[in-house]
């Protein structure tokens, strides 16, 4: 009797249209807005009209999605999510994706019958939930979905099904996967409106080098990131310059748009511009965020202003109480202001302005030029291996060798005709005079270059083992082909047409027999083989130097063996090709940087 009267349709609601807020029956009549007799599995407006007759799981049968721990691994906590703040933001995100309500439930059926919204395919819902807060997705409704998938298959193939299963039974495999499309994809937009930290900070330790210092201080340069790491996790500043500078090396790496490095960057400025007004008492925060926009405008030069070079007052207040205070100084910090000397270096070579200002250089100097102390190994990393430690004693010398020829480098750069007048006879003469004295000074640097320097490559591999040996093979080989190249420059800088300057000549043949020795200078990486980033000026300047077609081929081939899209060695091969040839049609040297500008389009890049 009961089923009959269930069975019997109300005439009332038949002839008056219901249509007022449906909150029980099935979901096909609730999105329509009609009363459902609620009769399952199908009730009758289903089976009149032929349609599929889904209701929402009973909440006594609604799954629990569990996330399994993530694994502890060493790079876990090498990139910084292993630290108390990223372990937080990351257990947020867990916590709240297991609470956020399910799509399906009934507040928001009429958001799912009606679809996904047109702007950026999410319900107006989620949107607003998101909002407040930014962590929460709707994962745990995706199992419901996929489990009653799973169920509704199971029947097709014939598969045996339980009592339970009667609420799933007009649940057809198109319904189930078009609900699982429409979630995924939600989940899946939301996470592209989040910046990812985590993934960031893991990119940035793995990925970001810098071809100035990591060829010759890998050793520090890995220990850095990973003391930055840590810092990023508790000031914002330093993370959204990581974030930056990982999209930049991204961006770099598989050639993509720069856009959105671009944005962040400016984002990192404006964090940095809060961090100096808040006025921190740890300077050498400031100094670490200044470092790492740094980094960023050397490689993005032409789209940005220099954050040093036109520095605002509170950062030179800043910077000159540190540098006078008593207060002893970090290795970070050292190493730091070491590394942004060598970045601006490569920026005033090619007739570039630099990156800092000369009274910031002069501050920076006062407070860089004794002994280098090497980085600590961060605390919450493993201990290294007893040859990283006997690698960084012997390689510490050759980097002080490497600073020091650098150091040089830049004052041979500012005696170009970029940075000086060269069009009097008393301009050629002062610039003589002052290529002899630094002469002499490179002289002087190579007689008092380390033990290490001084052996073969079998010297070497006969007293140390093969996993000291080989790396300092390779750095003495980079040292060396860099301090040959000075005389290369050396040579353009004194003038036009070609001369017959001994030292370059001999530079060259050094080089050469630098390259193609046994000093290691190929390196295996990534899915592929090619040459150390370390040799990519010195070739670059043996190509263009030299007025013999075959030697500079030879040159150009080994640039494009290097395969380094970070320090654009592809453009370089094809720059050095073209200037070479335009030299030896007009048999003079041609103007490195306004050549580039006429064939290109664009100022050369650093190099």
């Amino acid at each position: 009797m009961q089923q009959l009267v269930l069975q019997m349709p109300s005439s009332r609601a038949t002839q008056s249209g219901y249509r007022g807020r449906v909150r029980s029956g099935c979901l096909t009549c609730r999105s329509r807005k009609v009363k459902c007799d609620e009769l399952r599995p199908v009730c009758q407006n289903c089976k009149r009209l032929k349609r599929s007759c889904v209701y929402k799981p009973r909440k006594s049968r609604q799954y629990q999605y569990q996330r399994s721990p993530p694994r502890n691994t060493g790079q876990a906590t090498s990139d910084g999510s292993g630290s108390a703040a990223g372990l937080g933001r990351l257990t947020q995100v867990e916590s709240a994706s297991q609470q956020y309500p399910s799509p399906s439930s009934e507040e928001q059926d009429e958001s799912l019958a009606a679809g996904v919204a047109a702007e950026g395919g999410i319900n107006s819902n989620i949107v607003g939930d998101t909002a407040k807060n930014p962590f929460q997705s709707p994962d745990s409704s995706i199992v419901d979905i996929i489990v009653r998938l799973h169920k509704a298959l199971r029947r097709q193939d014939g598969t045996s099904r339980t009592i339970d299963d009667a609420e799933f039974e007009a649940a057809t495999p198109s319904t189930l996967i078009s609900r699982d499309i429409e979630l995924t994809t939600t989940i899946d937009v939301l996470a592209t409106r989040q910046a990812p930290l985590p993934l960031s900070f893991a990119f940035f330790v793995d990925q970001v080098d810098c071809p100035a210092v990591t060829p010759f201080d890998g050793v520090n340069w890995r220990r850095m990131k990973a003391e930055v790491v840590g810092v990023g996790t508790s000031n914002e500043a330093v993370a959204e310059a990581i974030v930056a500078l990982s999209a930049l090396y991204k961006g770099q790496m598989y050639g993509l748009p720069l856009s959105k490095a671009m944005c962040l960057y400016k984002s990192a400025r404006l964090a940095y511009e809060k961090l100096l007004g808040e006025g921190v008492e740890d300077f050498e925060i400031v100094l670490v965020t200044t470092f790492l926009l740094s980094l960023f405008e050397s490689m993005q030069y032409y789209e940005t202003d220099a954050l040093l070079r036109e520095p605002g007052e509170k950062f030179i207040h800043r910077l000159e109480a540190w540098t006078q205070s008593q207060l002893p100084r970090s290795s970070l910090a050292i190493r730091i202001i070491v590394w942004l000397r060598l970045l601006h270096t490569i920026a005033i070579r090619g007739g570039g302005m630099g990156l800092i200002s000369d009274r910031i250089y002069n501050l920076f100097s006062s407070c860089s030029d004794a002994a280098i102390p090497s980085l600590a190994v961060p605390s919450d990393q493993l201990p290294e291996d007893k040859s990283t430690h006997l690698y960084e004693t012997i390689a510490s010398s050759v980097f002080d060798f490497y600073f020091r020829l650098q150091m040089i480098s830049g004052e041979i750069a500012k005696l170009t005709h970029y940075h000086r007048s060269r069009t009097a006879g008393a301009d050629q003469e002062d610039v003589t005079q002052q290529i002899a004295h630094i002469t002499l000074r490179l002289h002087r640097l190579w007689d008092t270059r380390s033990a290490a320097q001084r052996q073969t490559p079998g010297d070497l591999r006969a007293h140390l083992e093969s996993k000291v040996a080989d790396p300092i093979i390779a750095l003495v080989g980079m040292c060396h082909a860099a301090y040959h190249a000075e005389f290369i420059e050396i040579g353009r800088v004194l003038g036009d047409p070609v001369s017959e300057f001994a030292e370059s000549r001999q530079a060259m043949r050094q080089m050469r027999e630098i390259v193609d020795g046994d000093w290691n200078v190929y390196q295996q990486g990534r899915g592929t083989s090619g040459l150390k980033t370390g040799y990519l000026r010195p070739l670059f300047l043996y190509a263009i130097e030299c007025m013999d077609r075959e030697e500079s081929q030879w040159a150009v081939e080994r640039l494009e063996s290097i395969r380094n899209p970070i320090c654009r060695s592809d453009f370089f091969a094809v720059f050095a090709r073209e200037l070479s040839e335009a030299q030896l049609r007009k048999e003079r040297r041609v103007t490195t940087r306004f050549f580039c500008m006429w064939h290109f389009g664009v100022p050369p890049p650093f190099l």
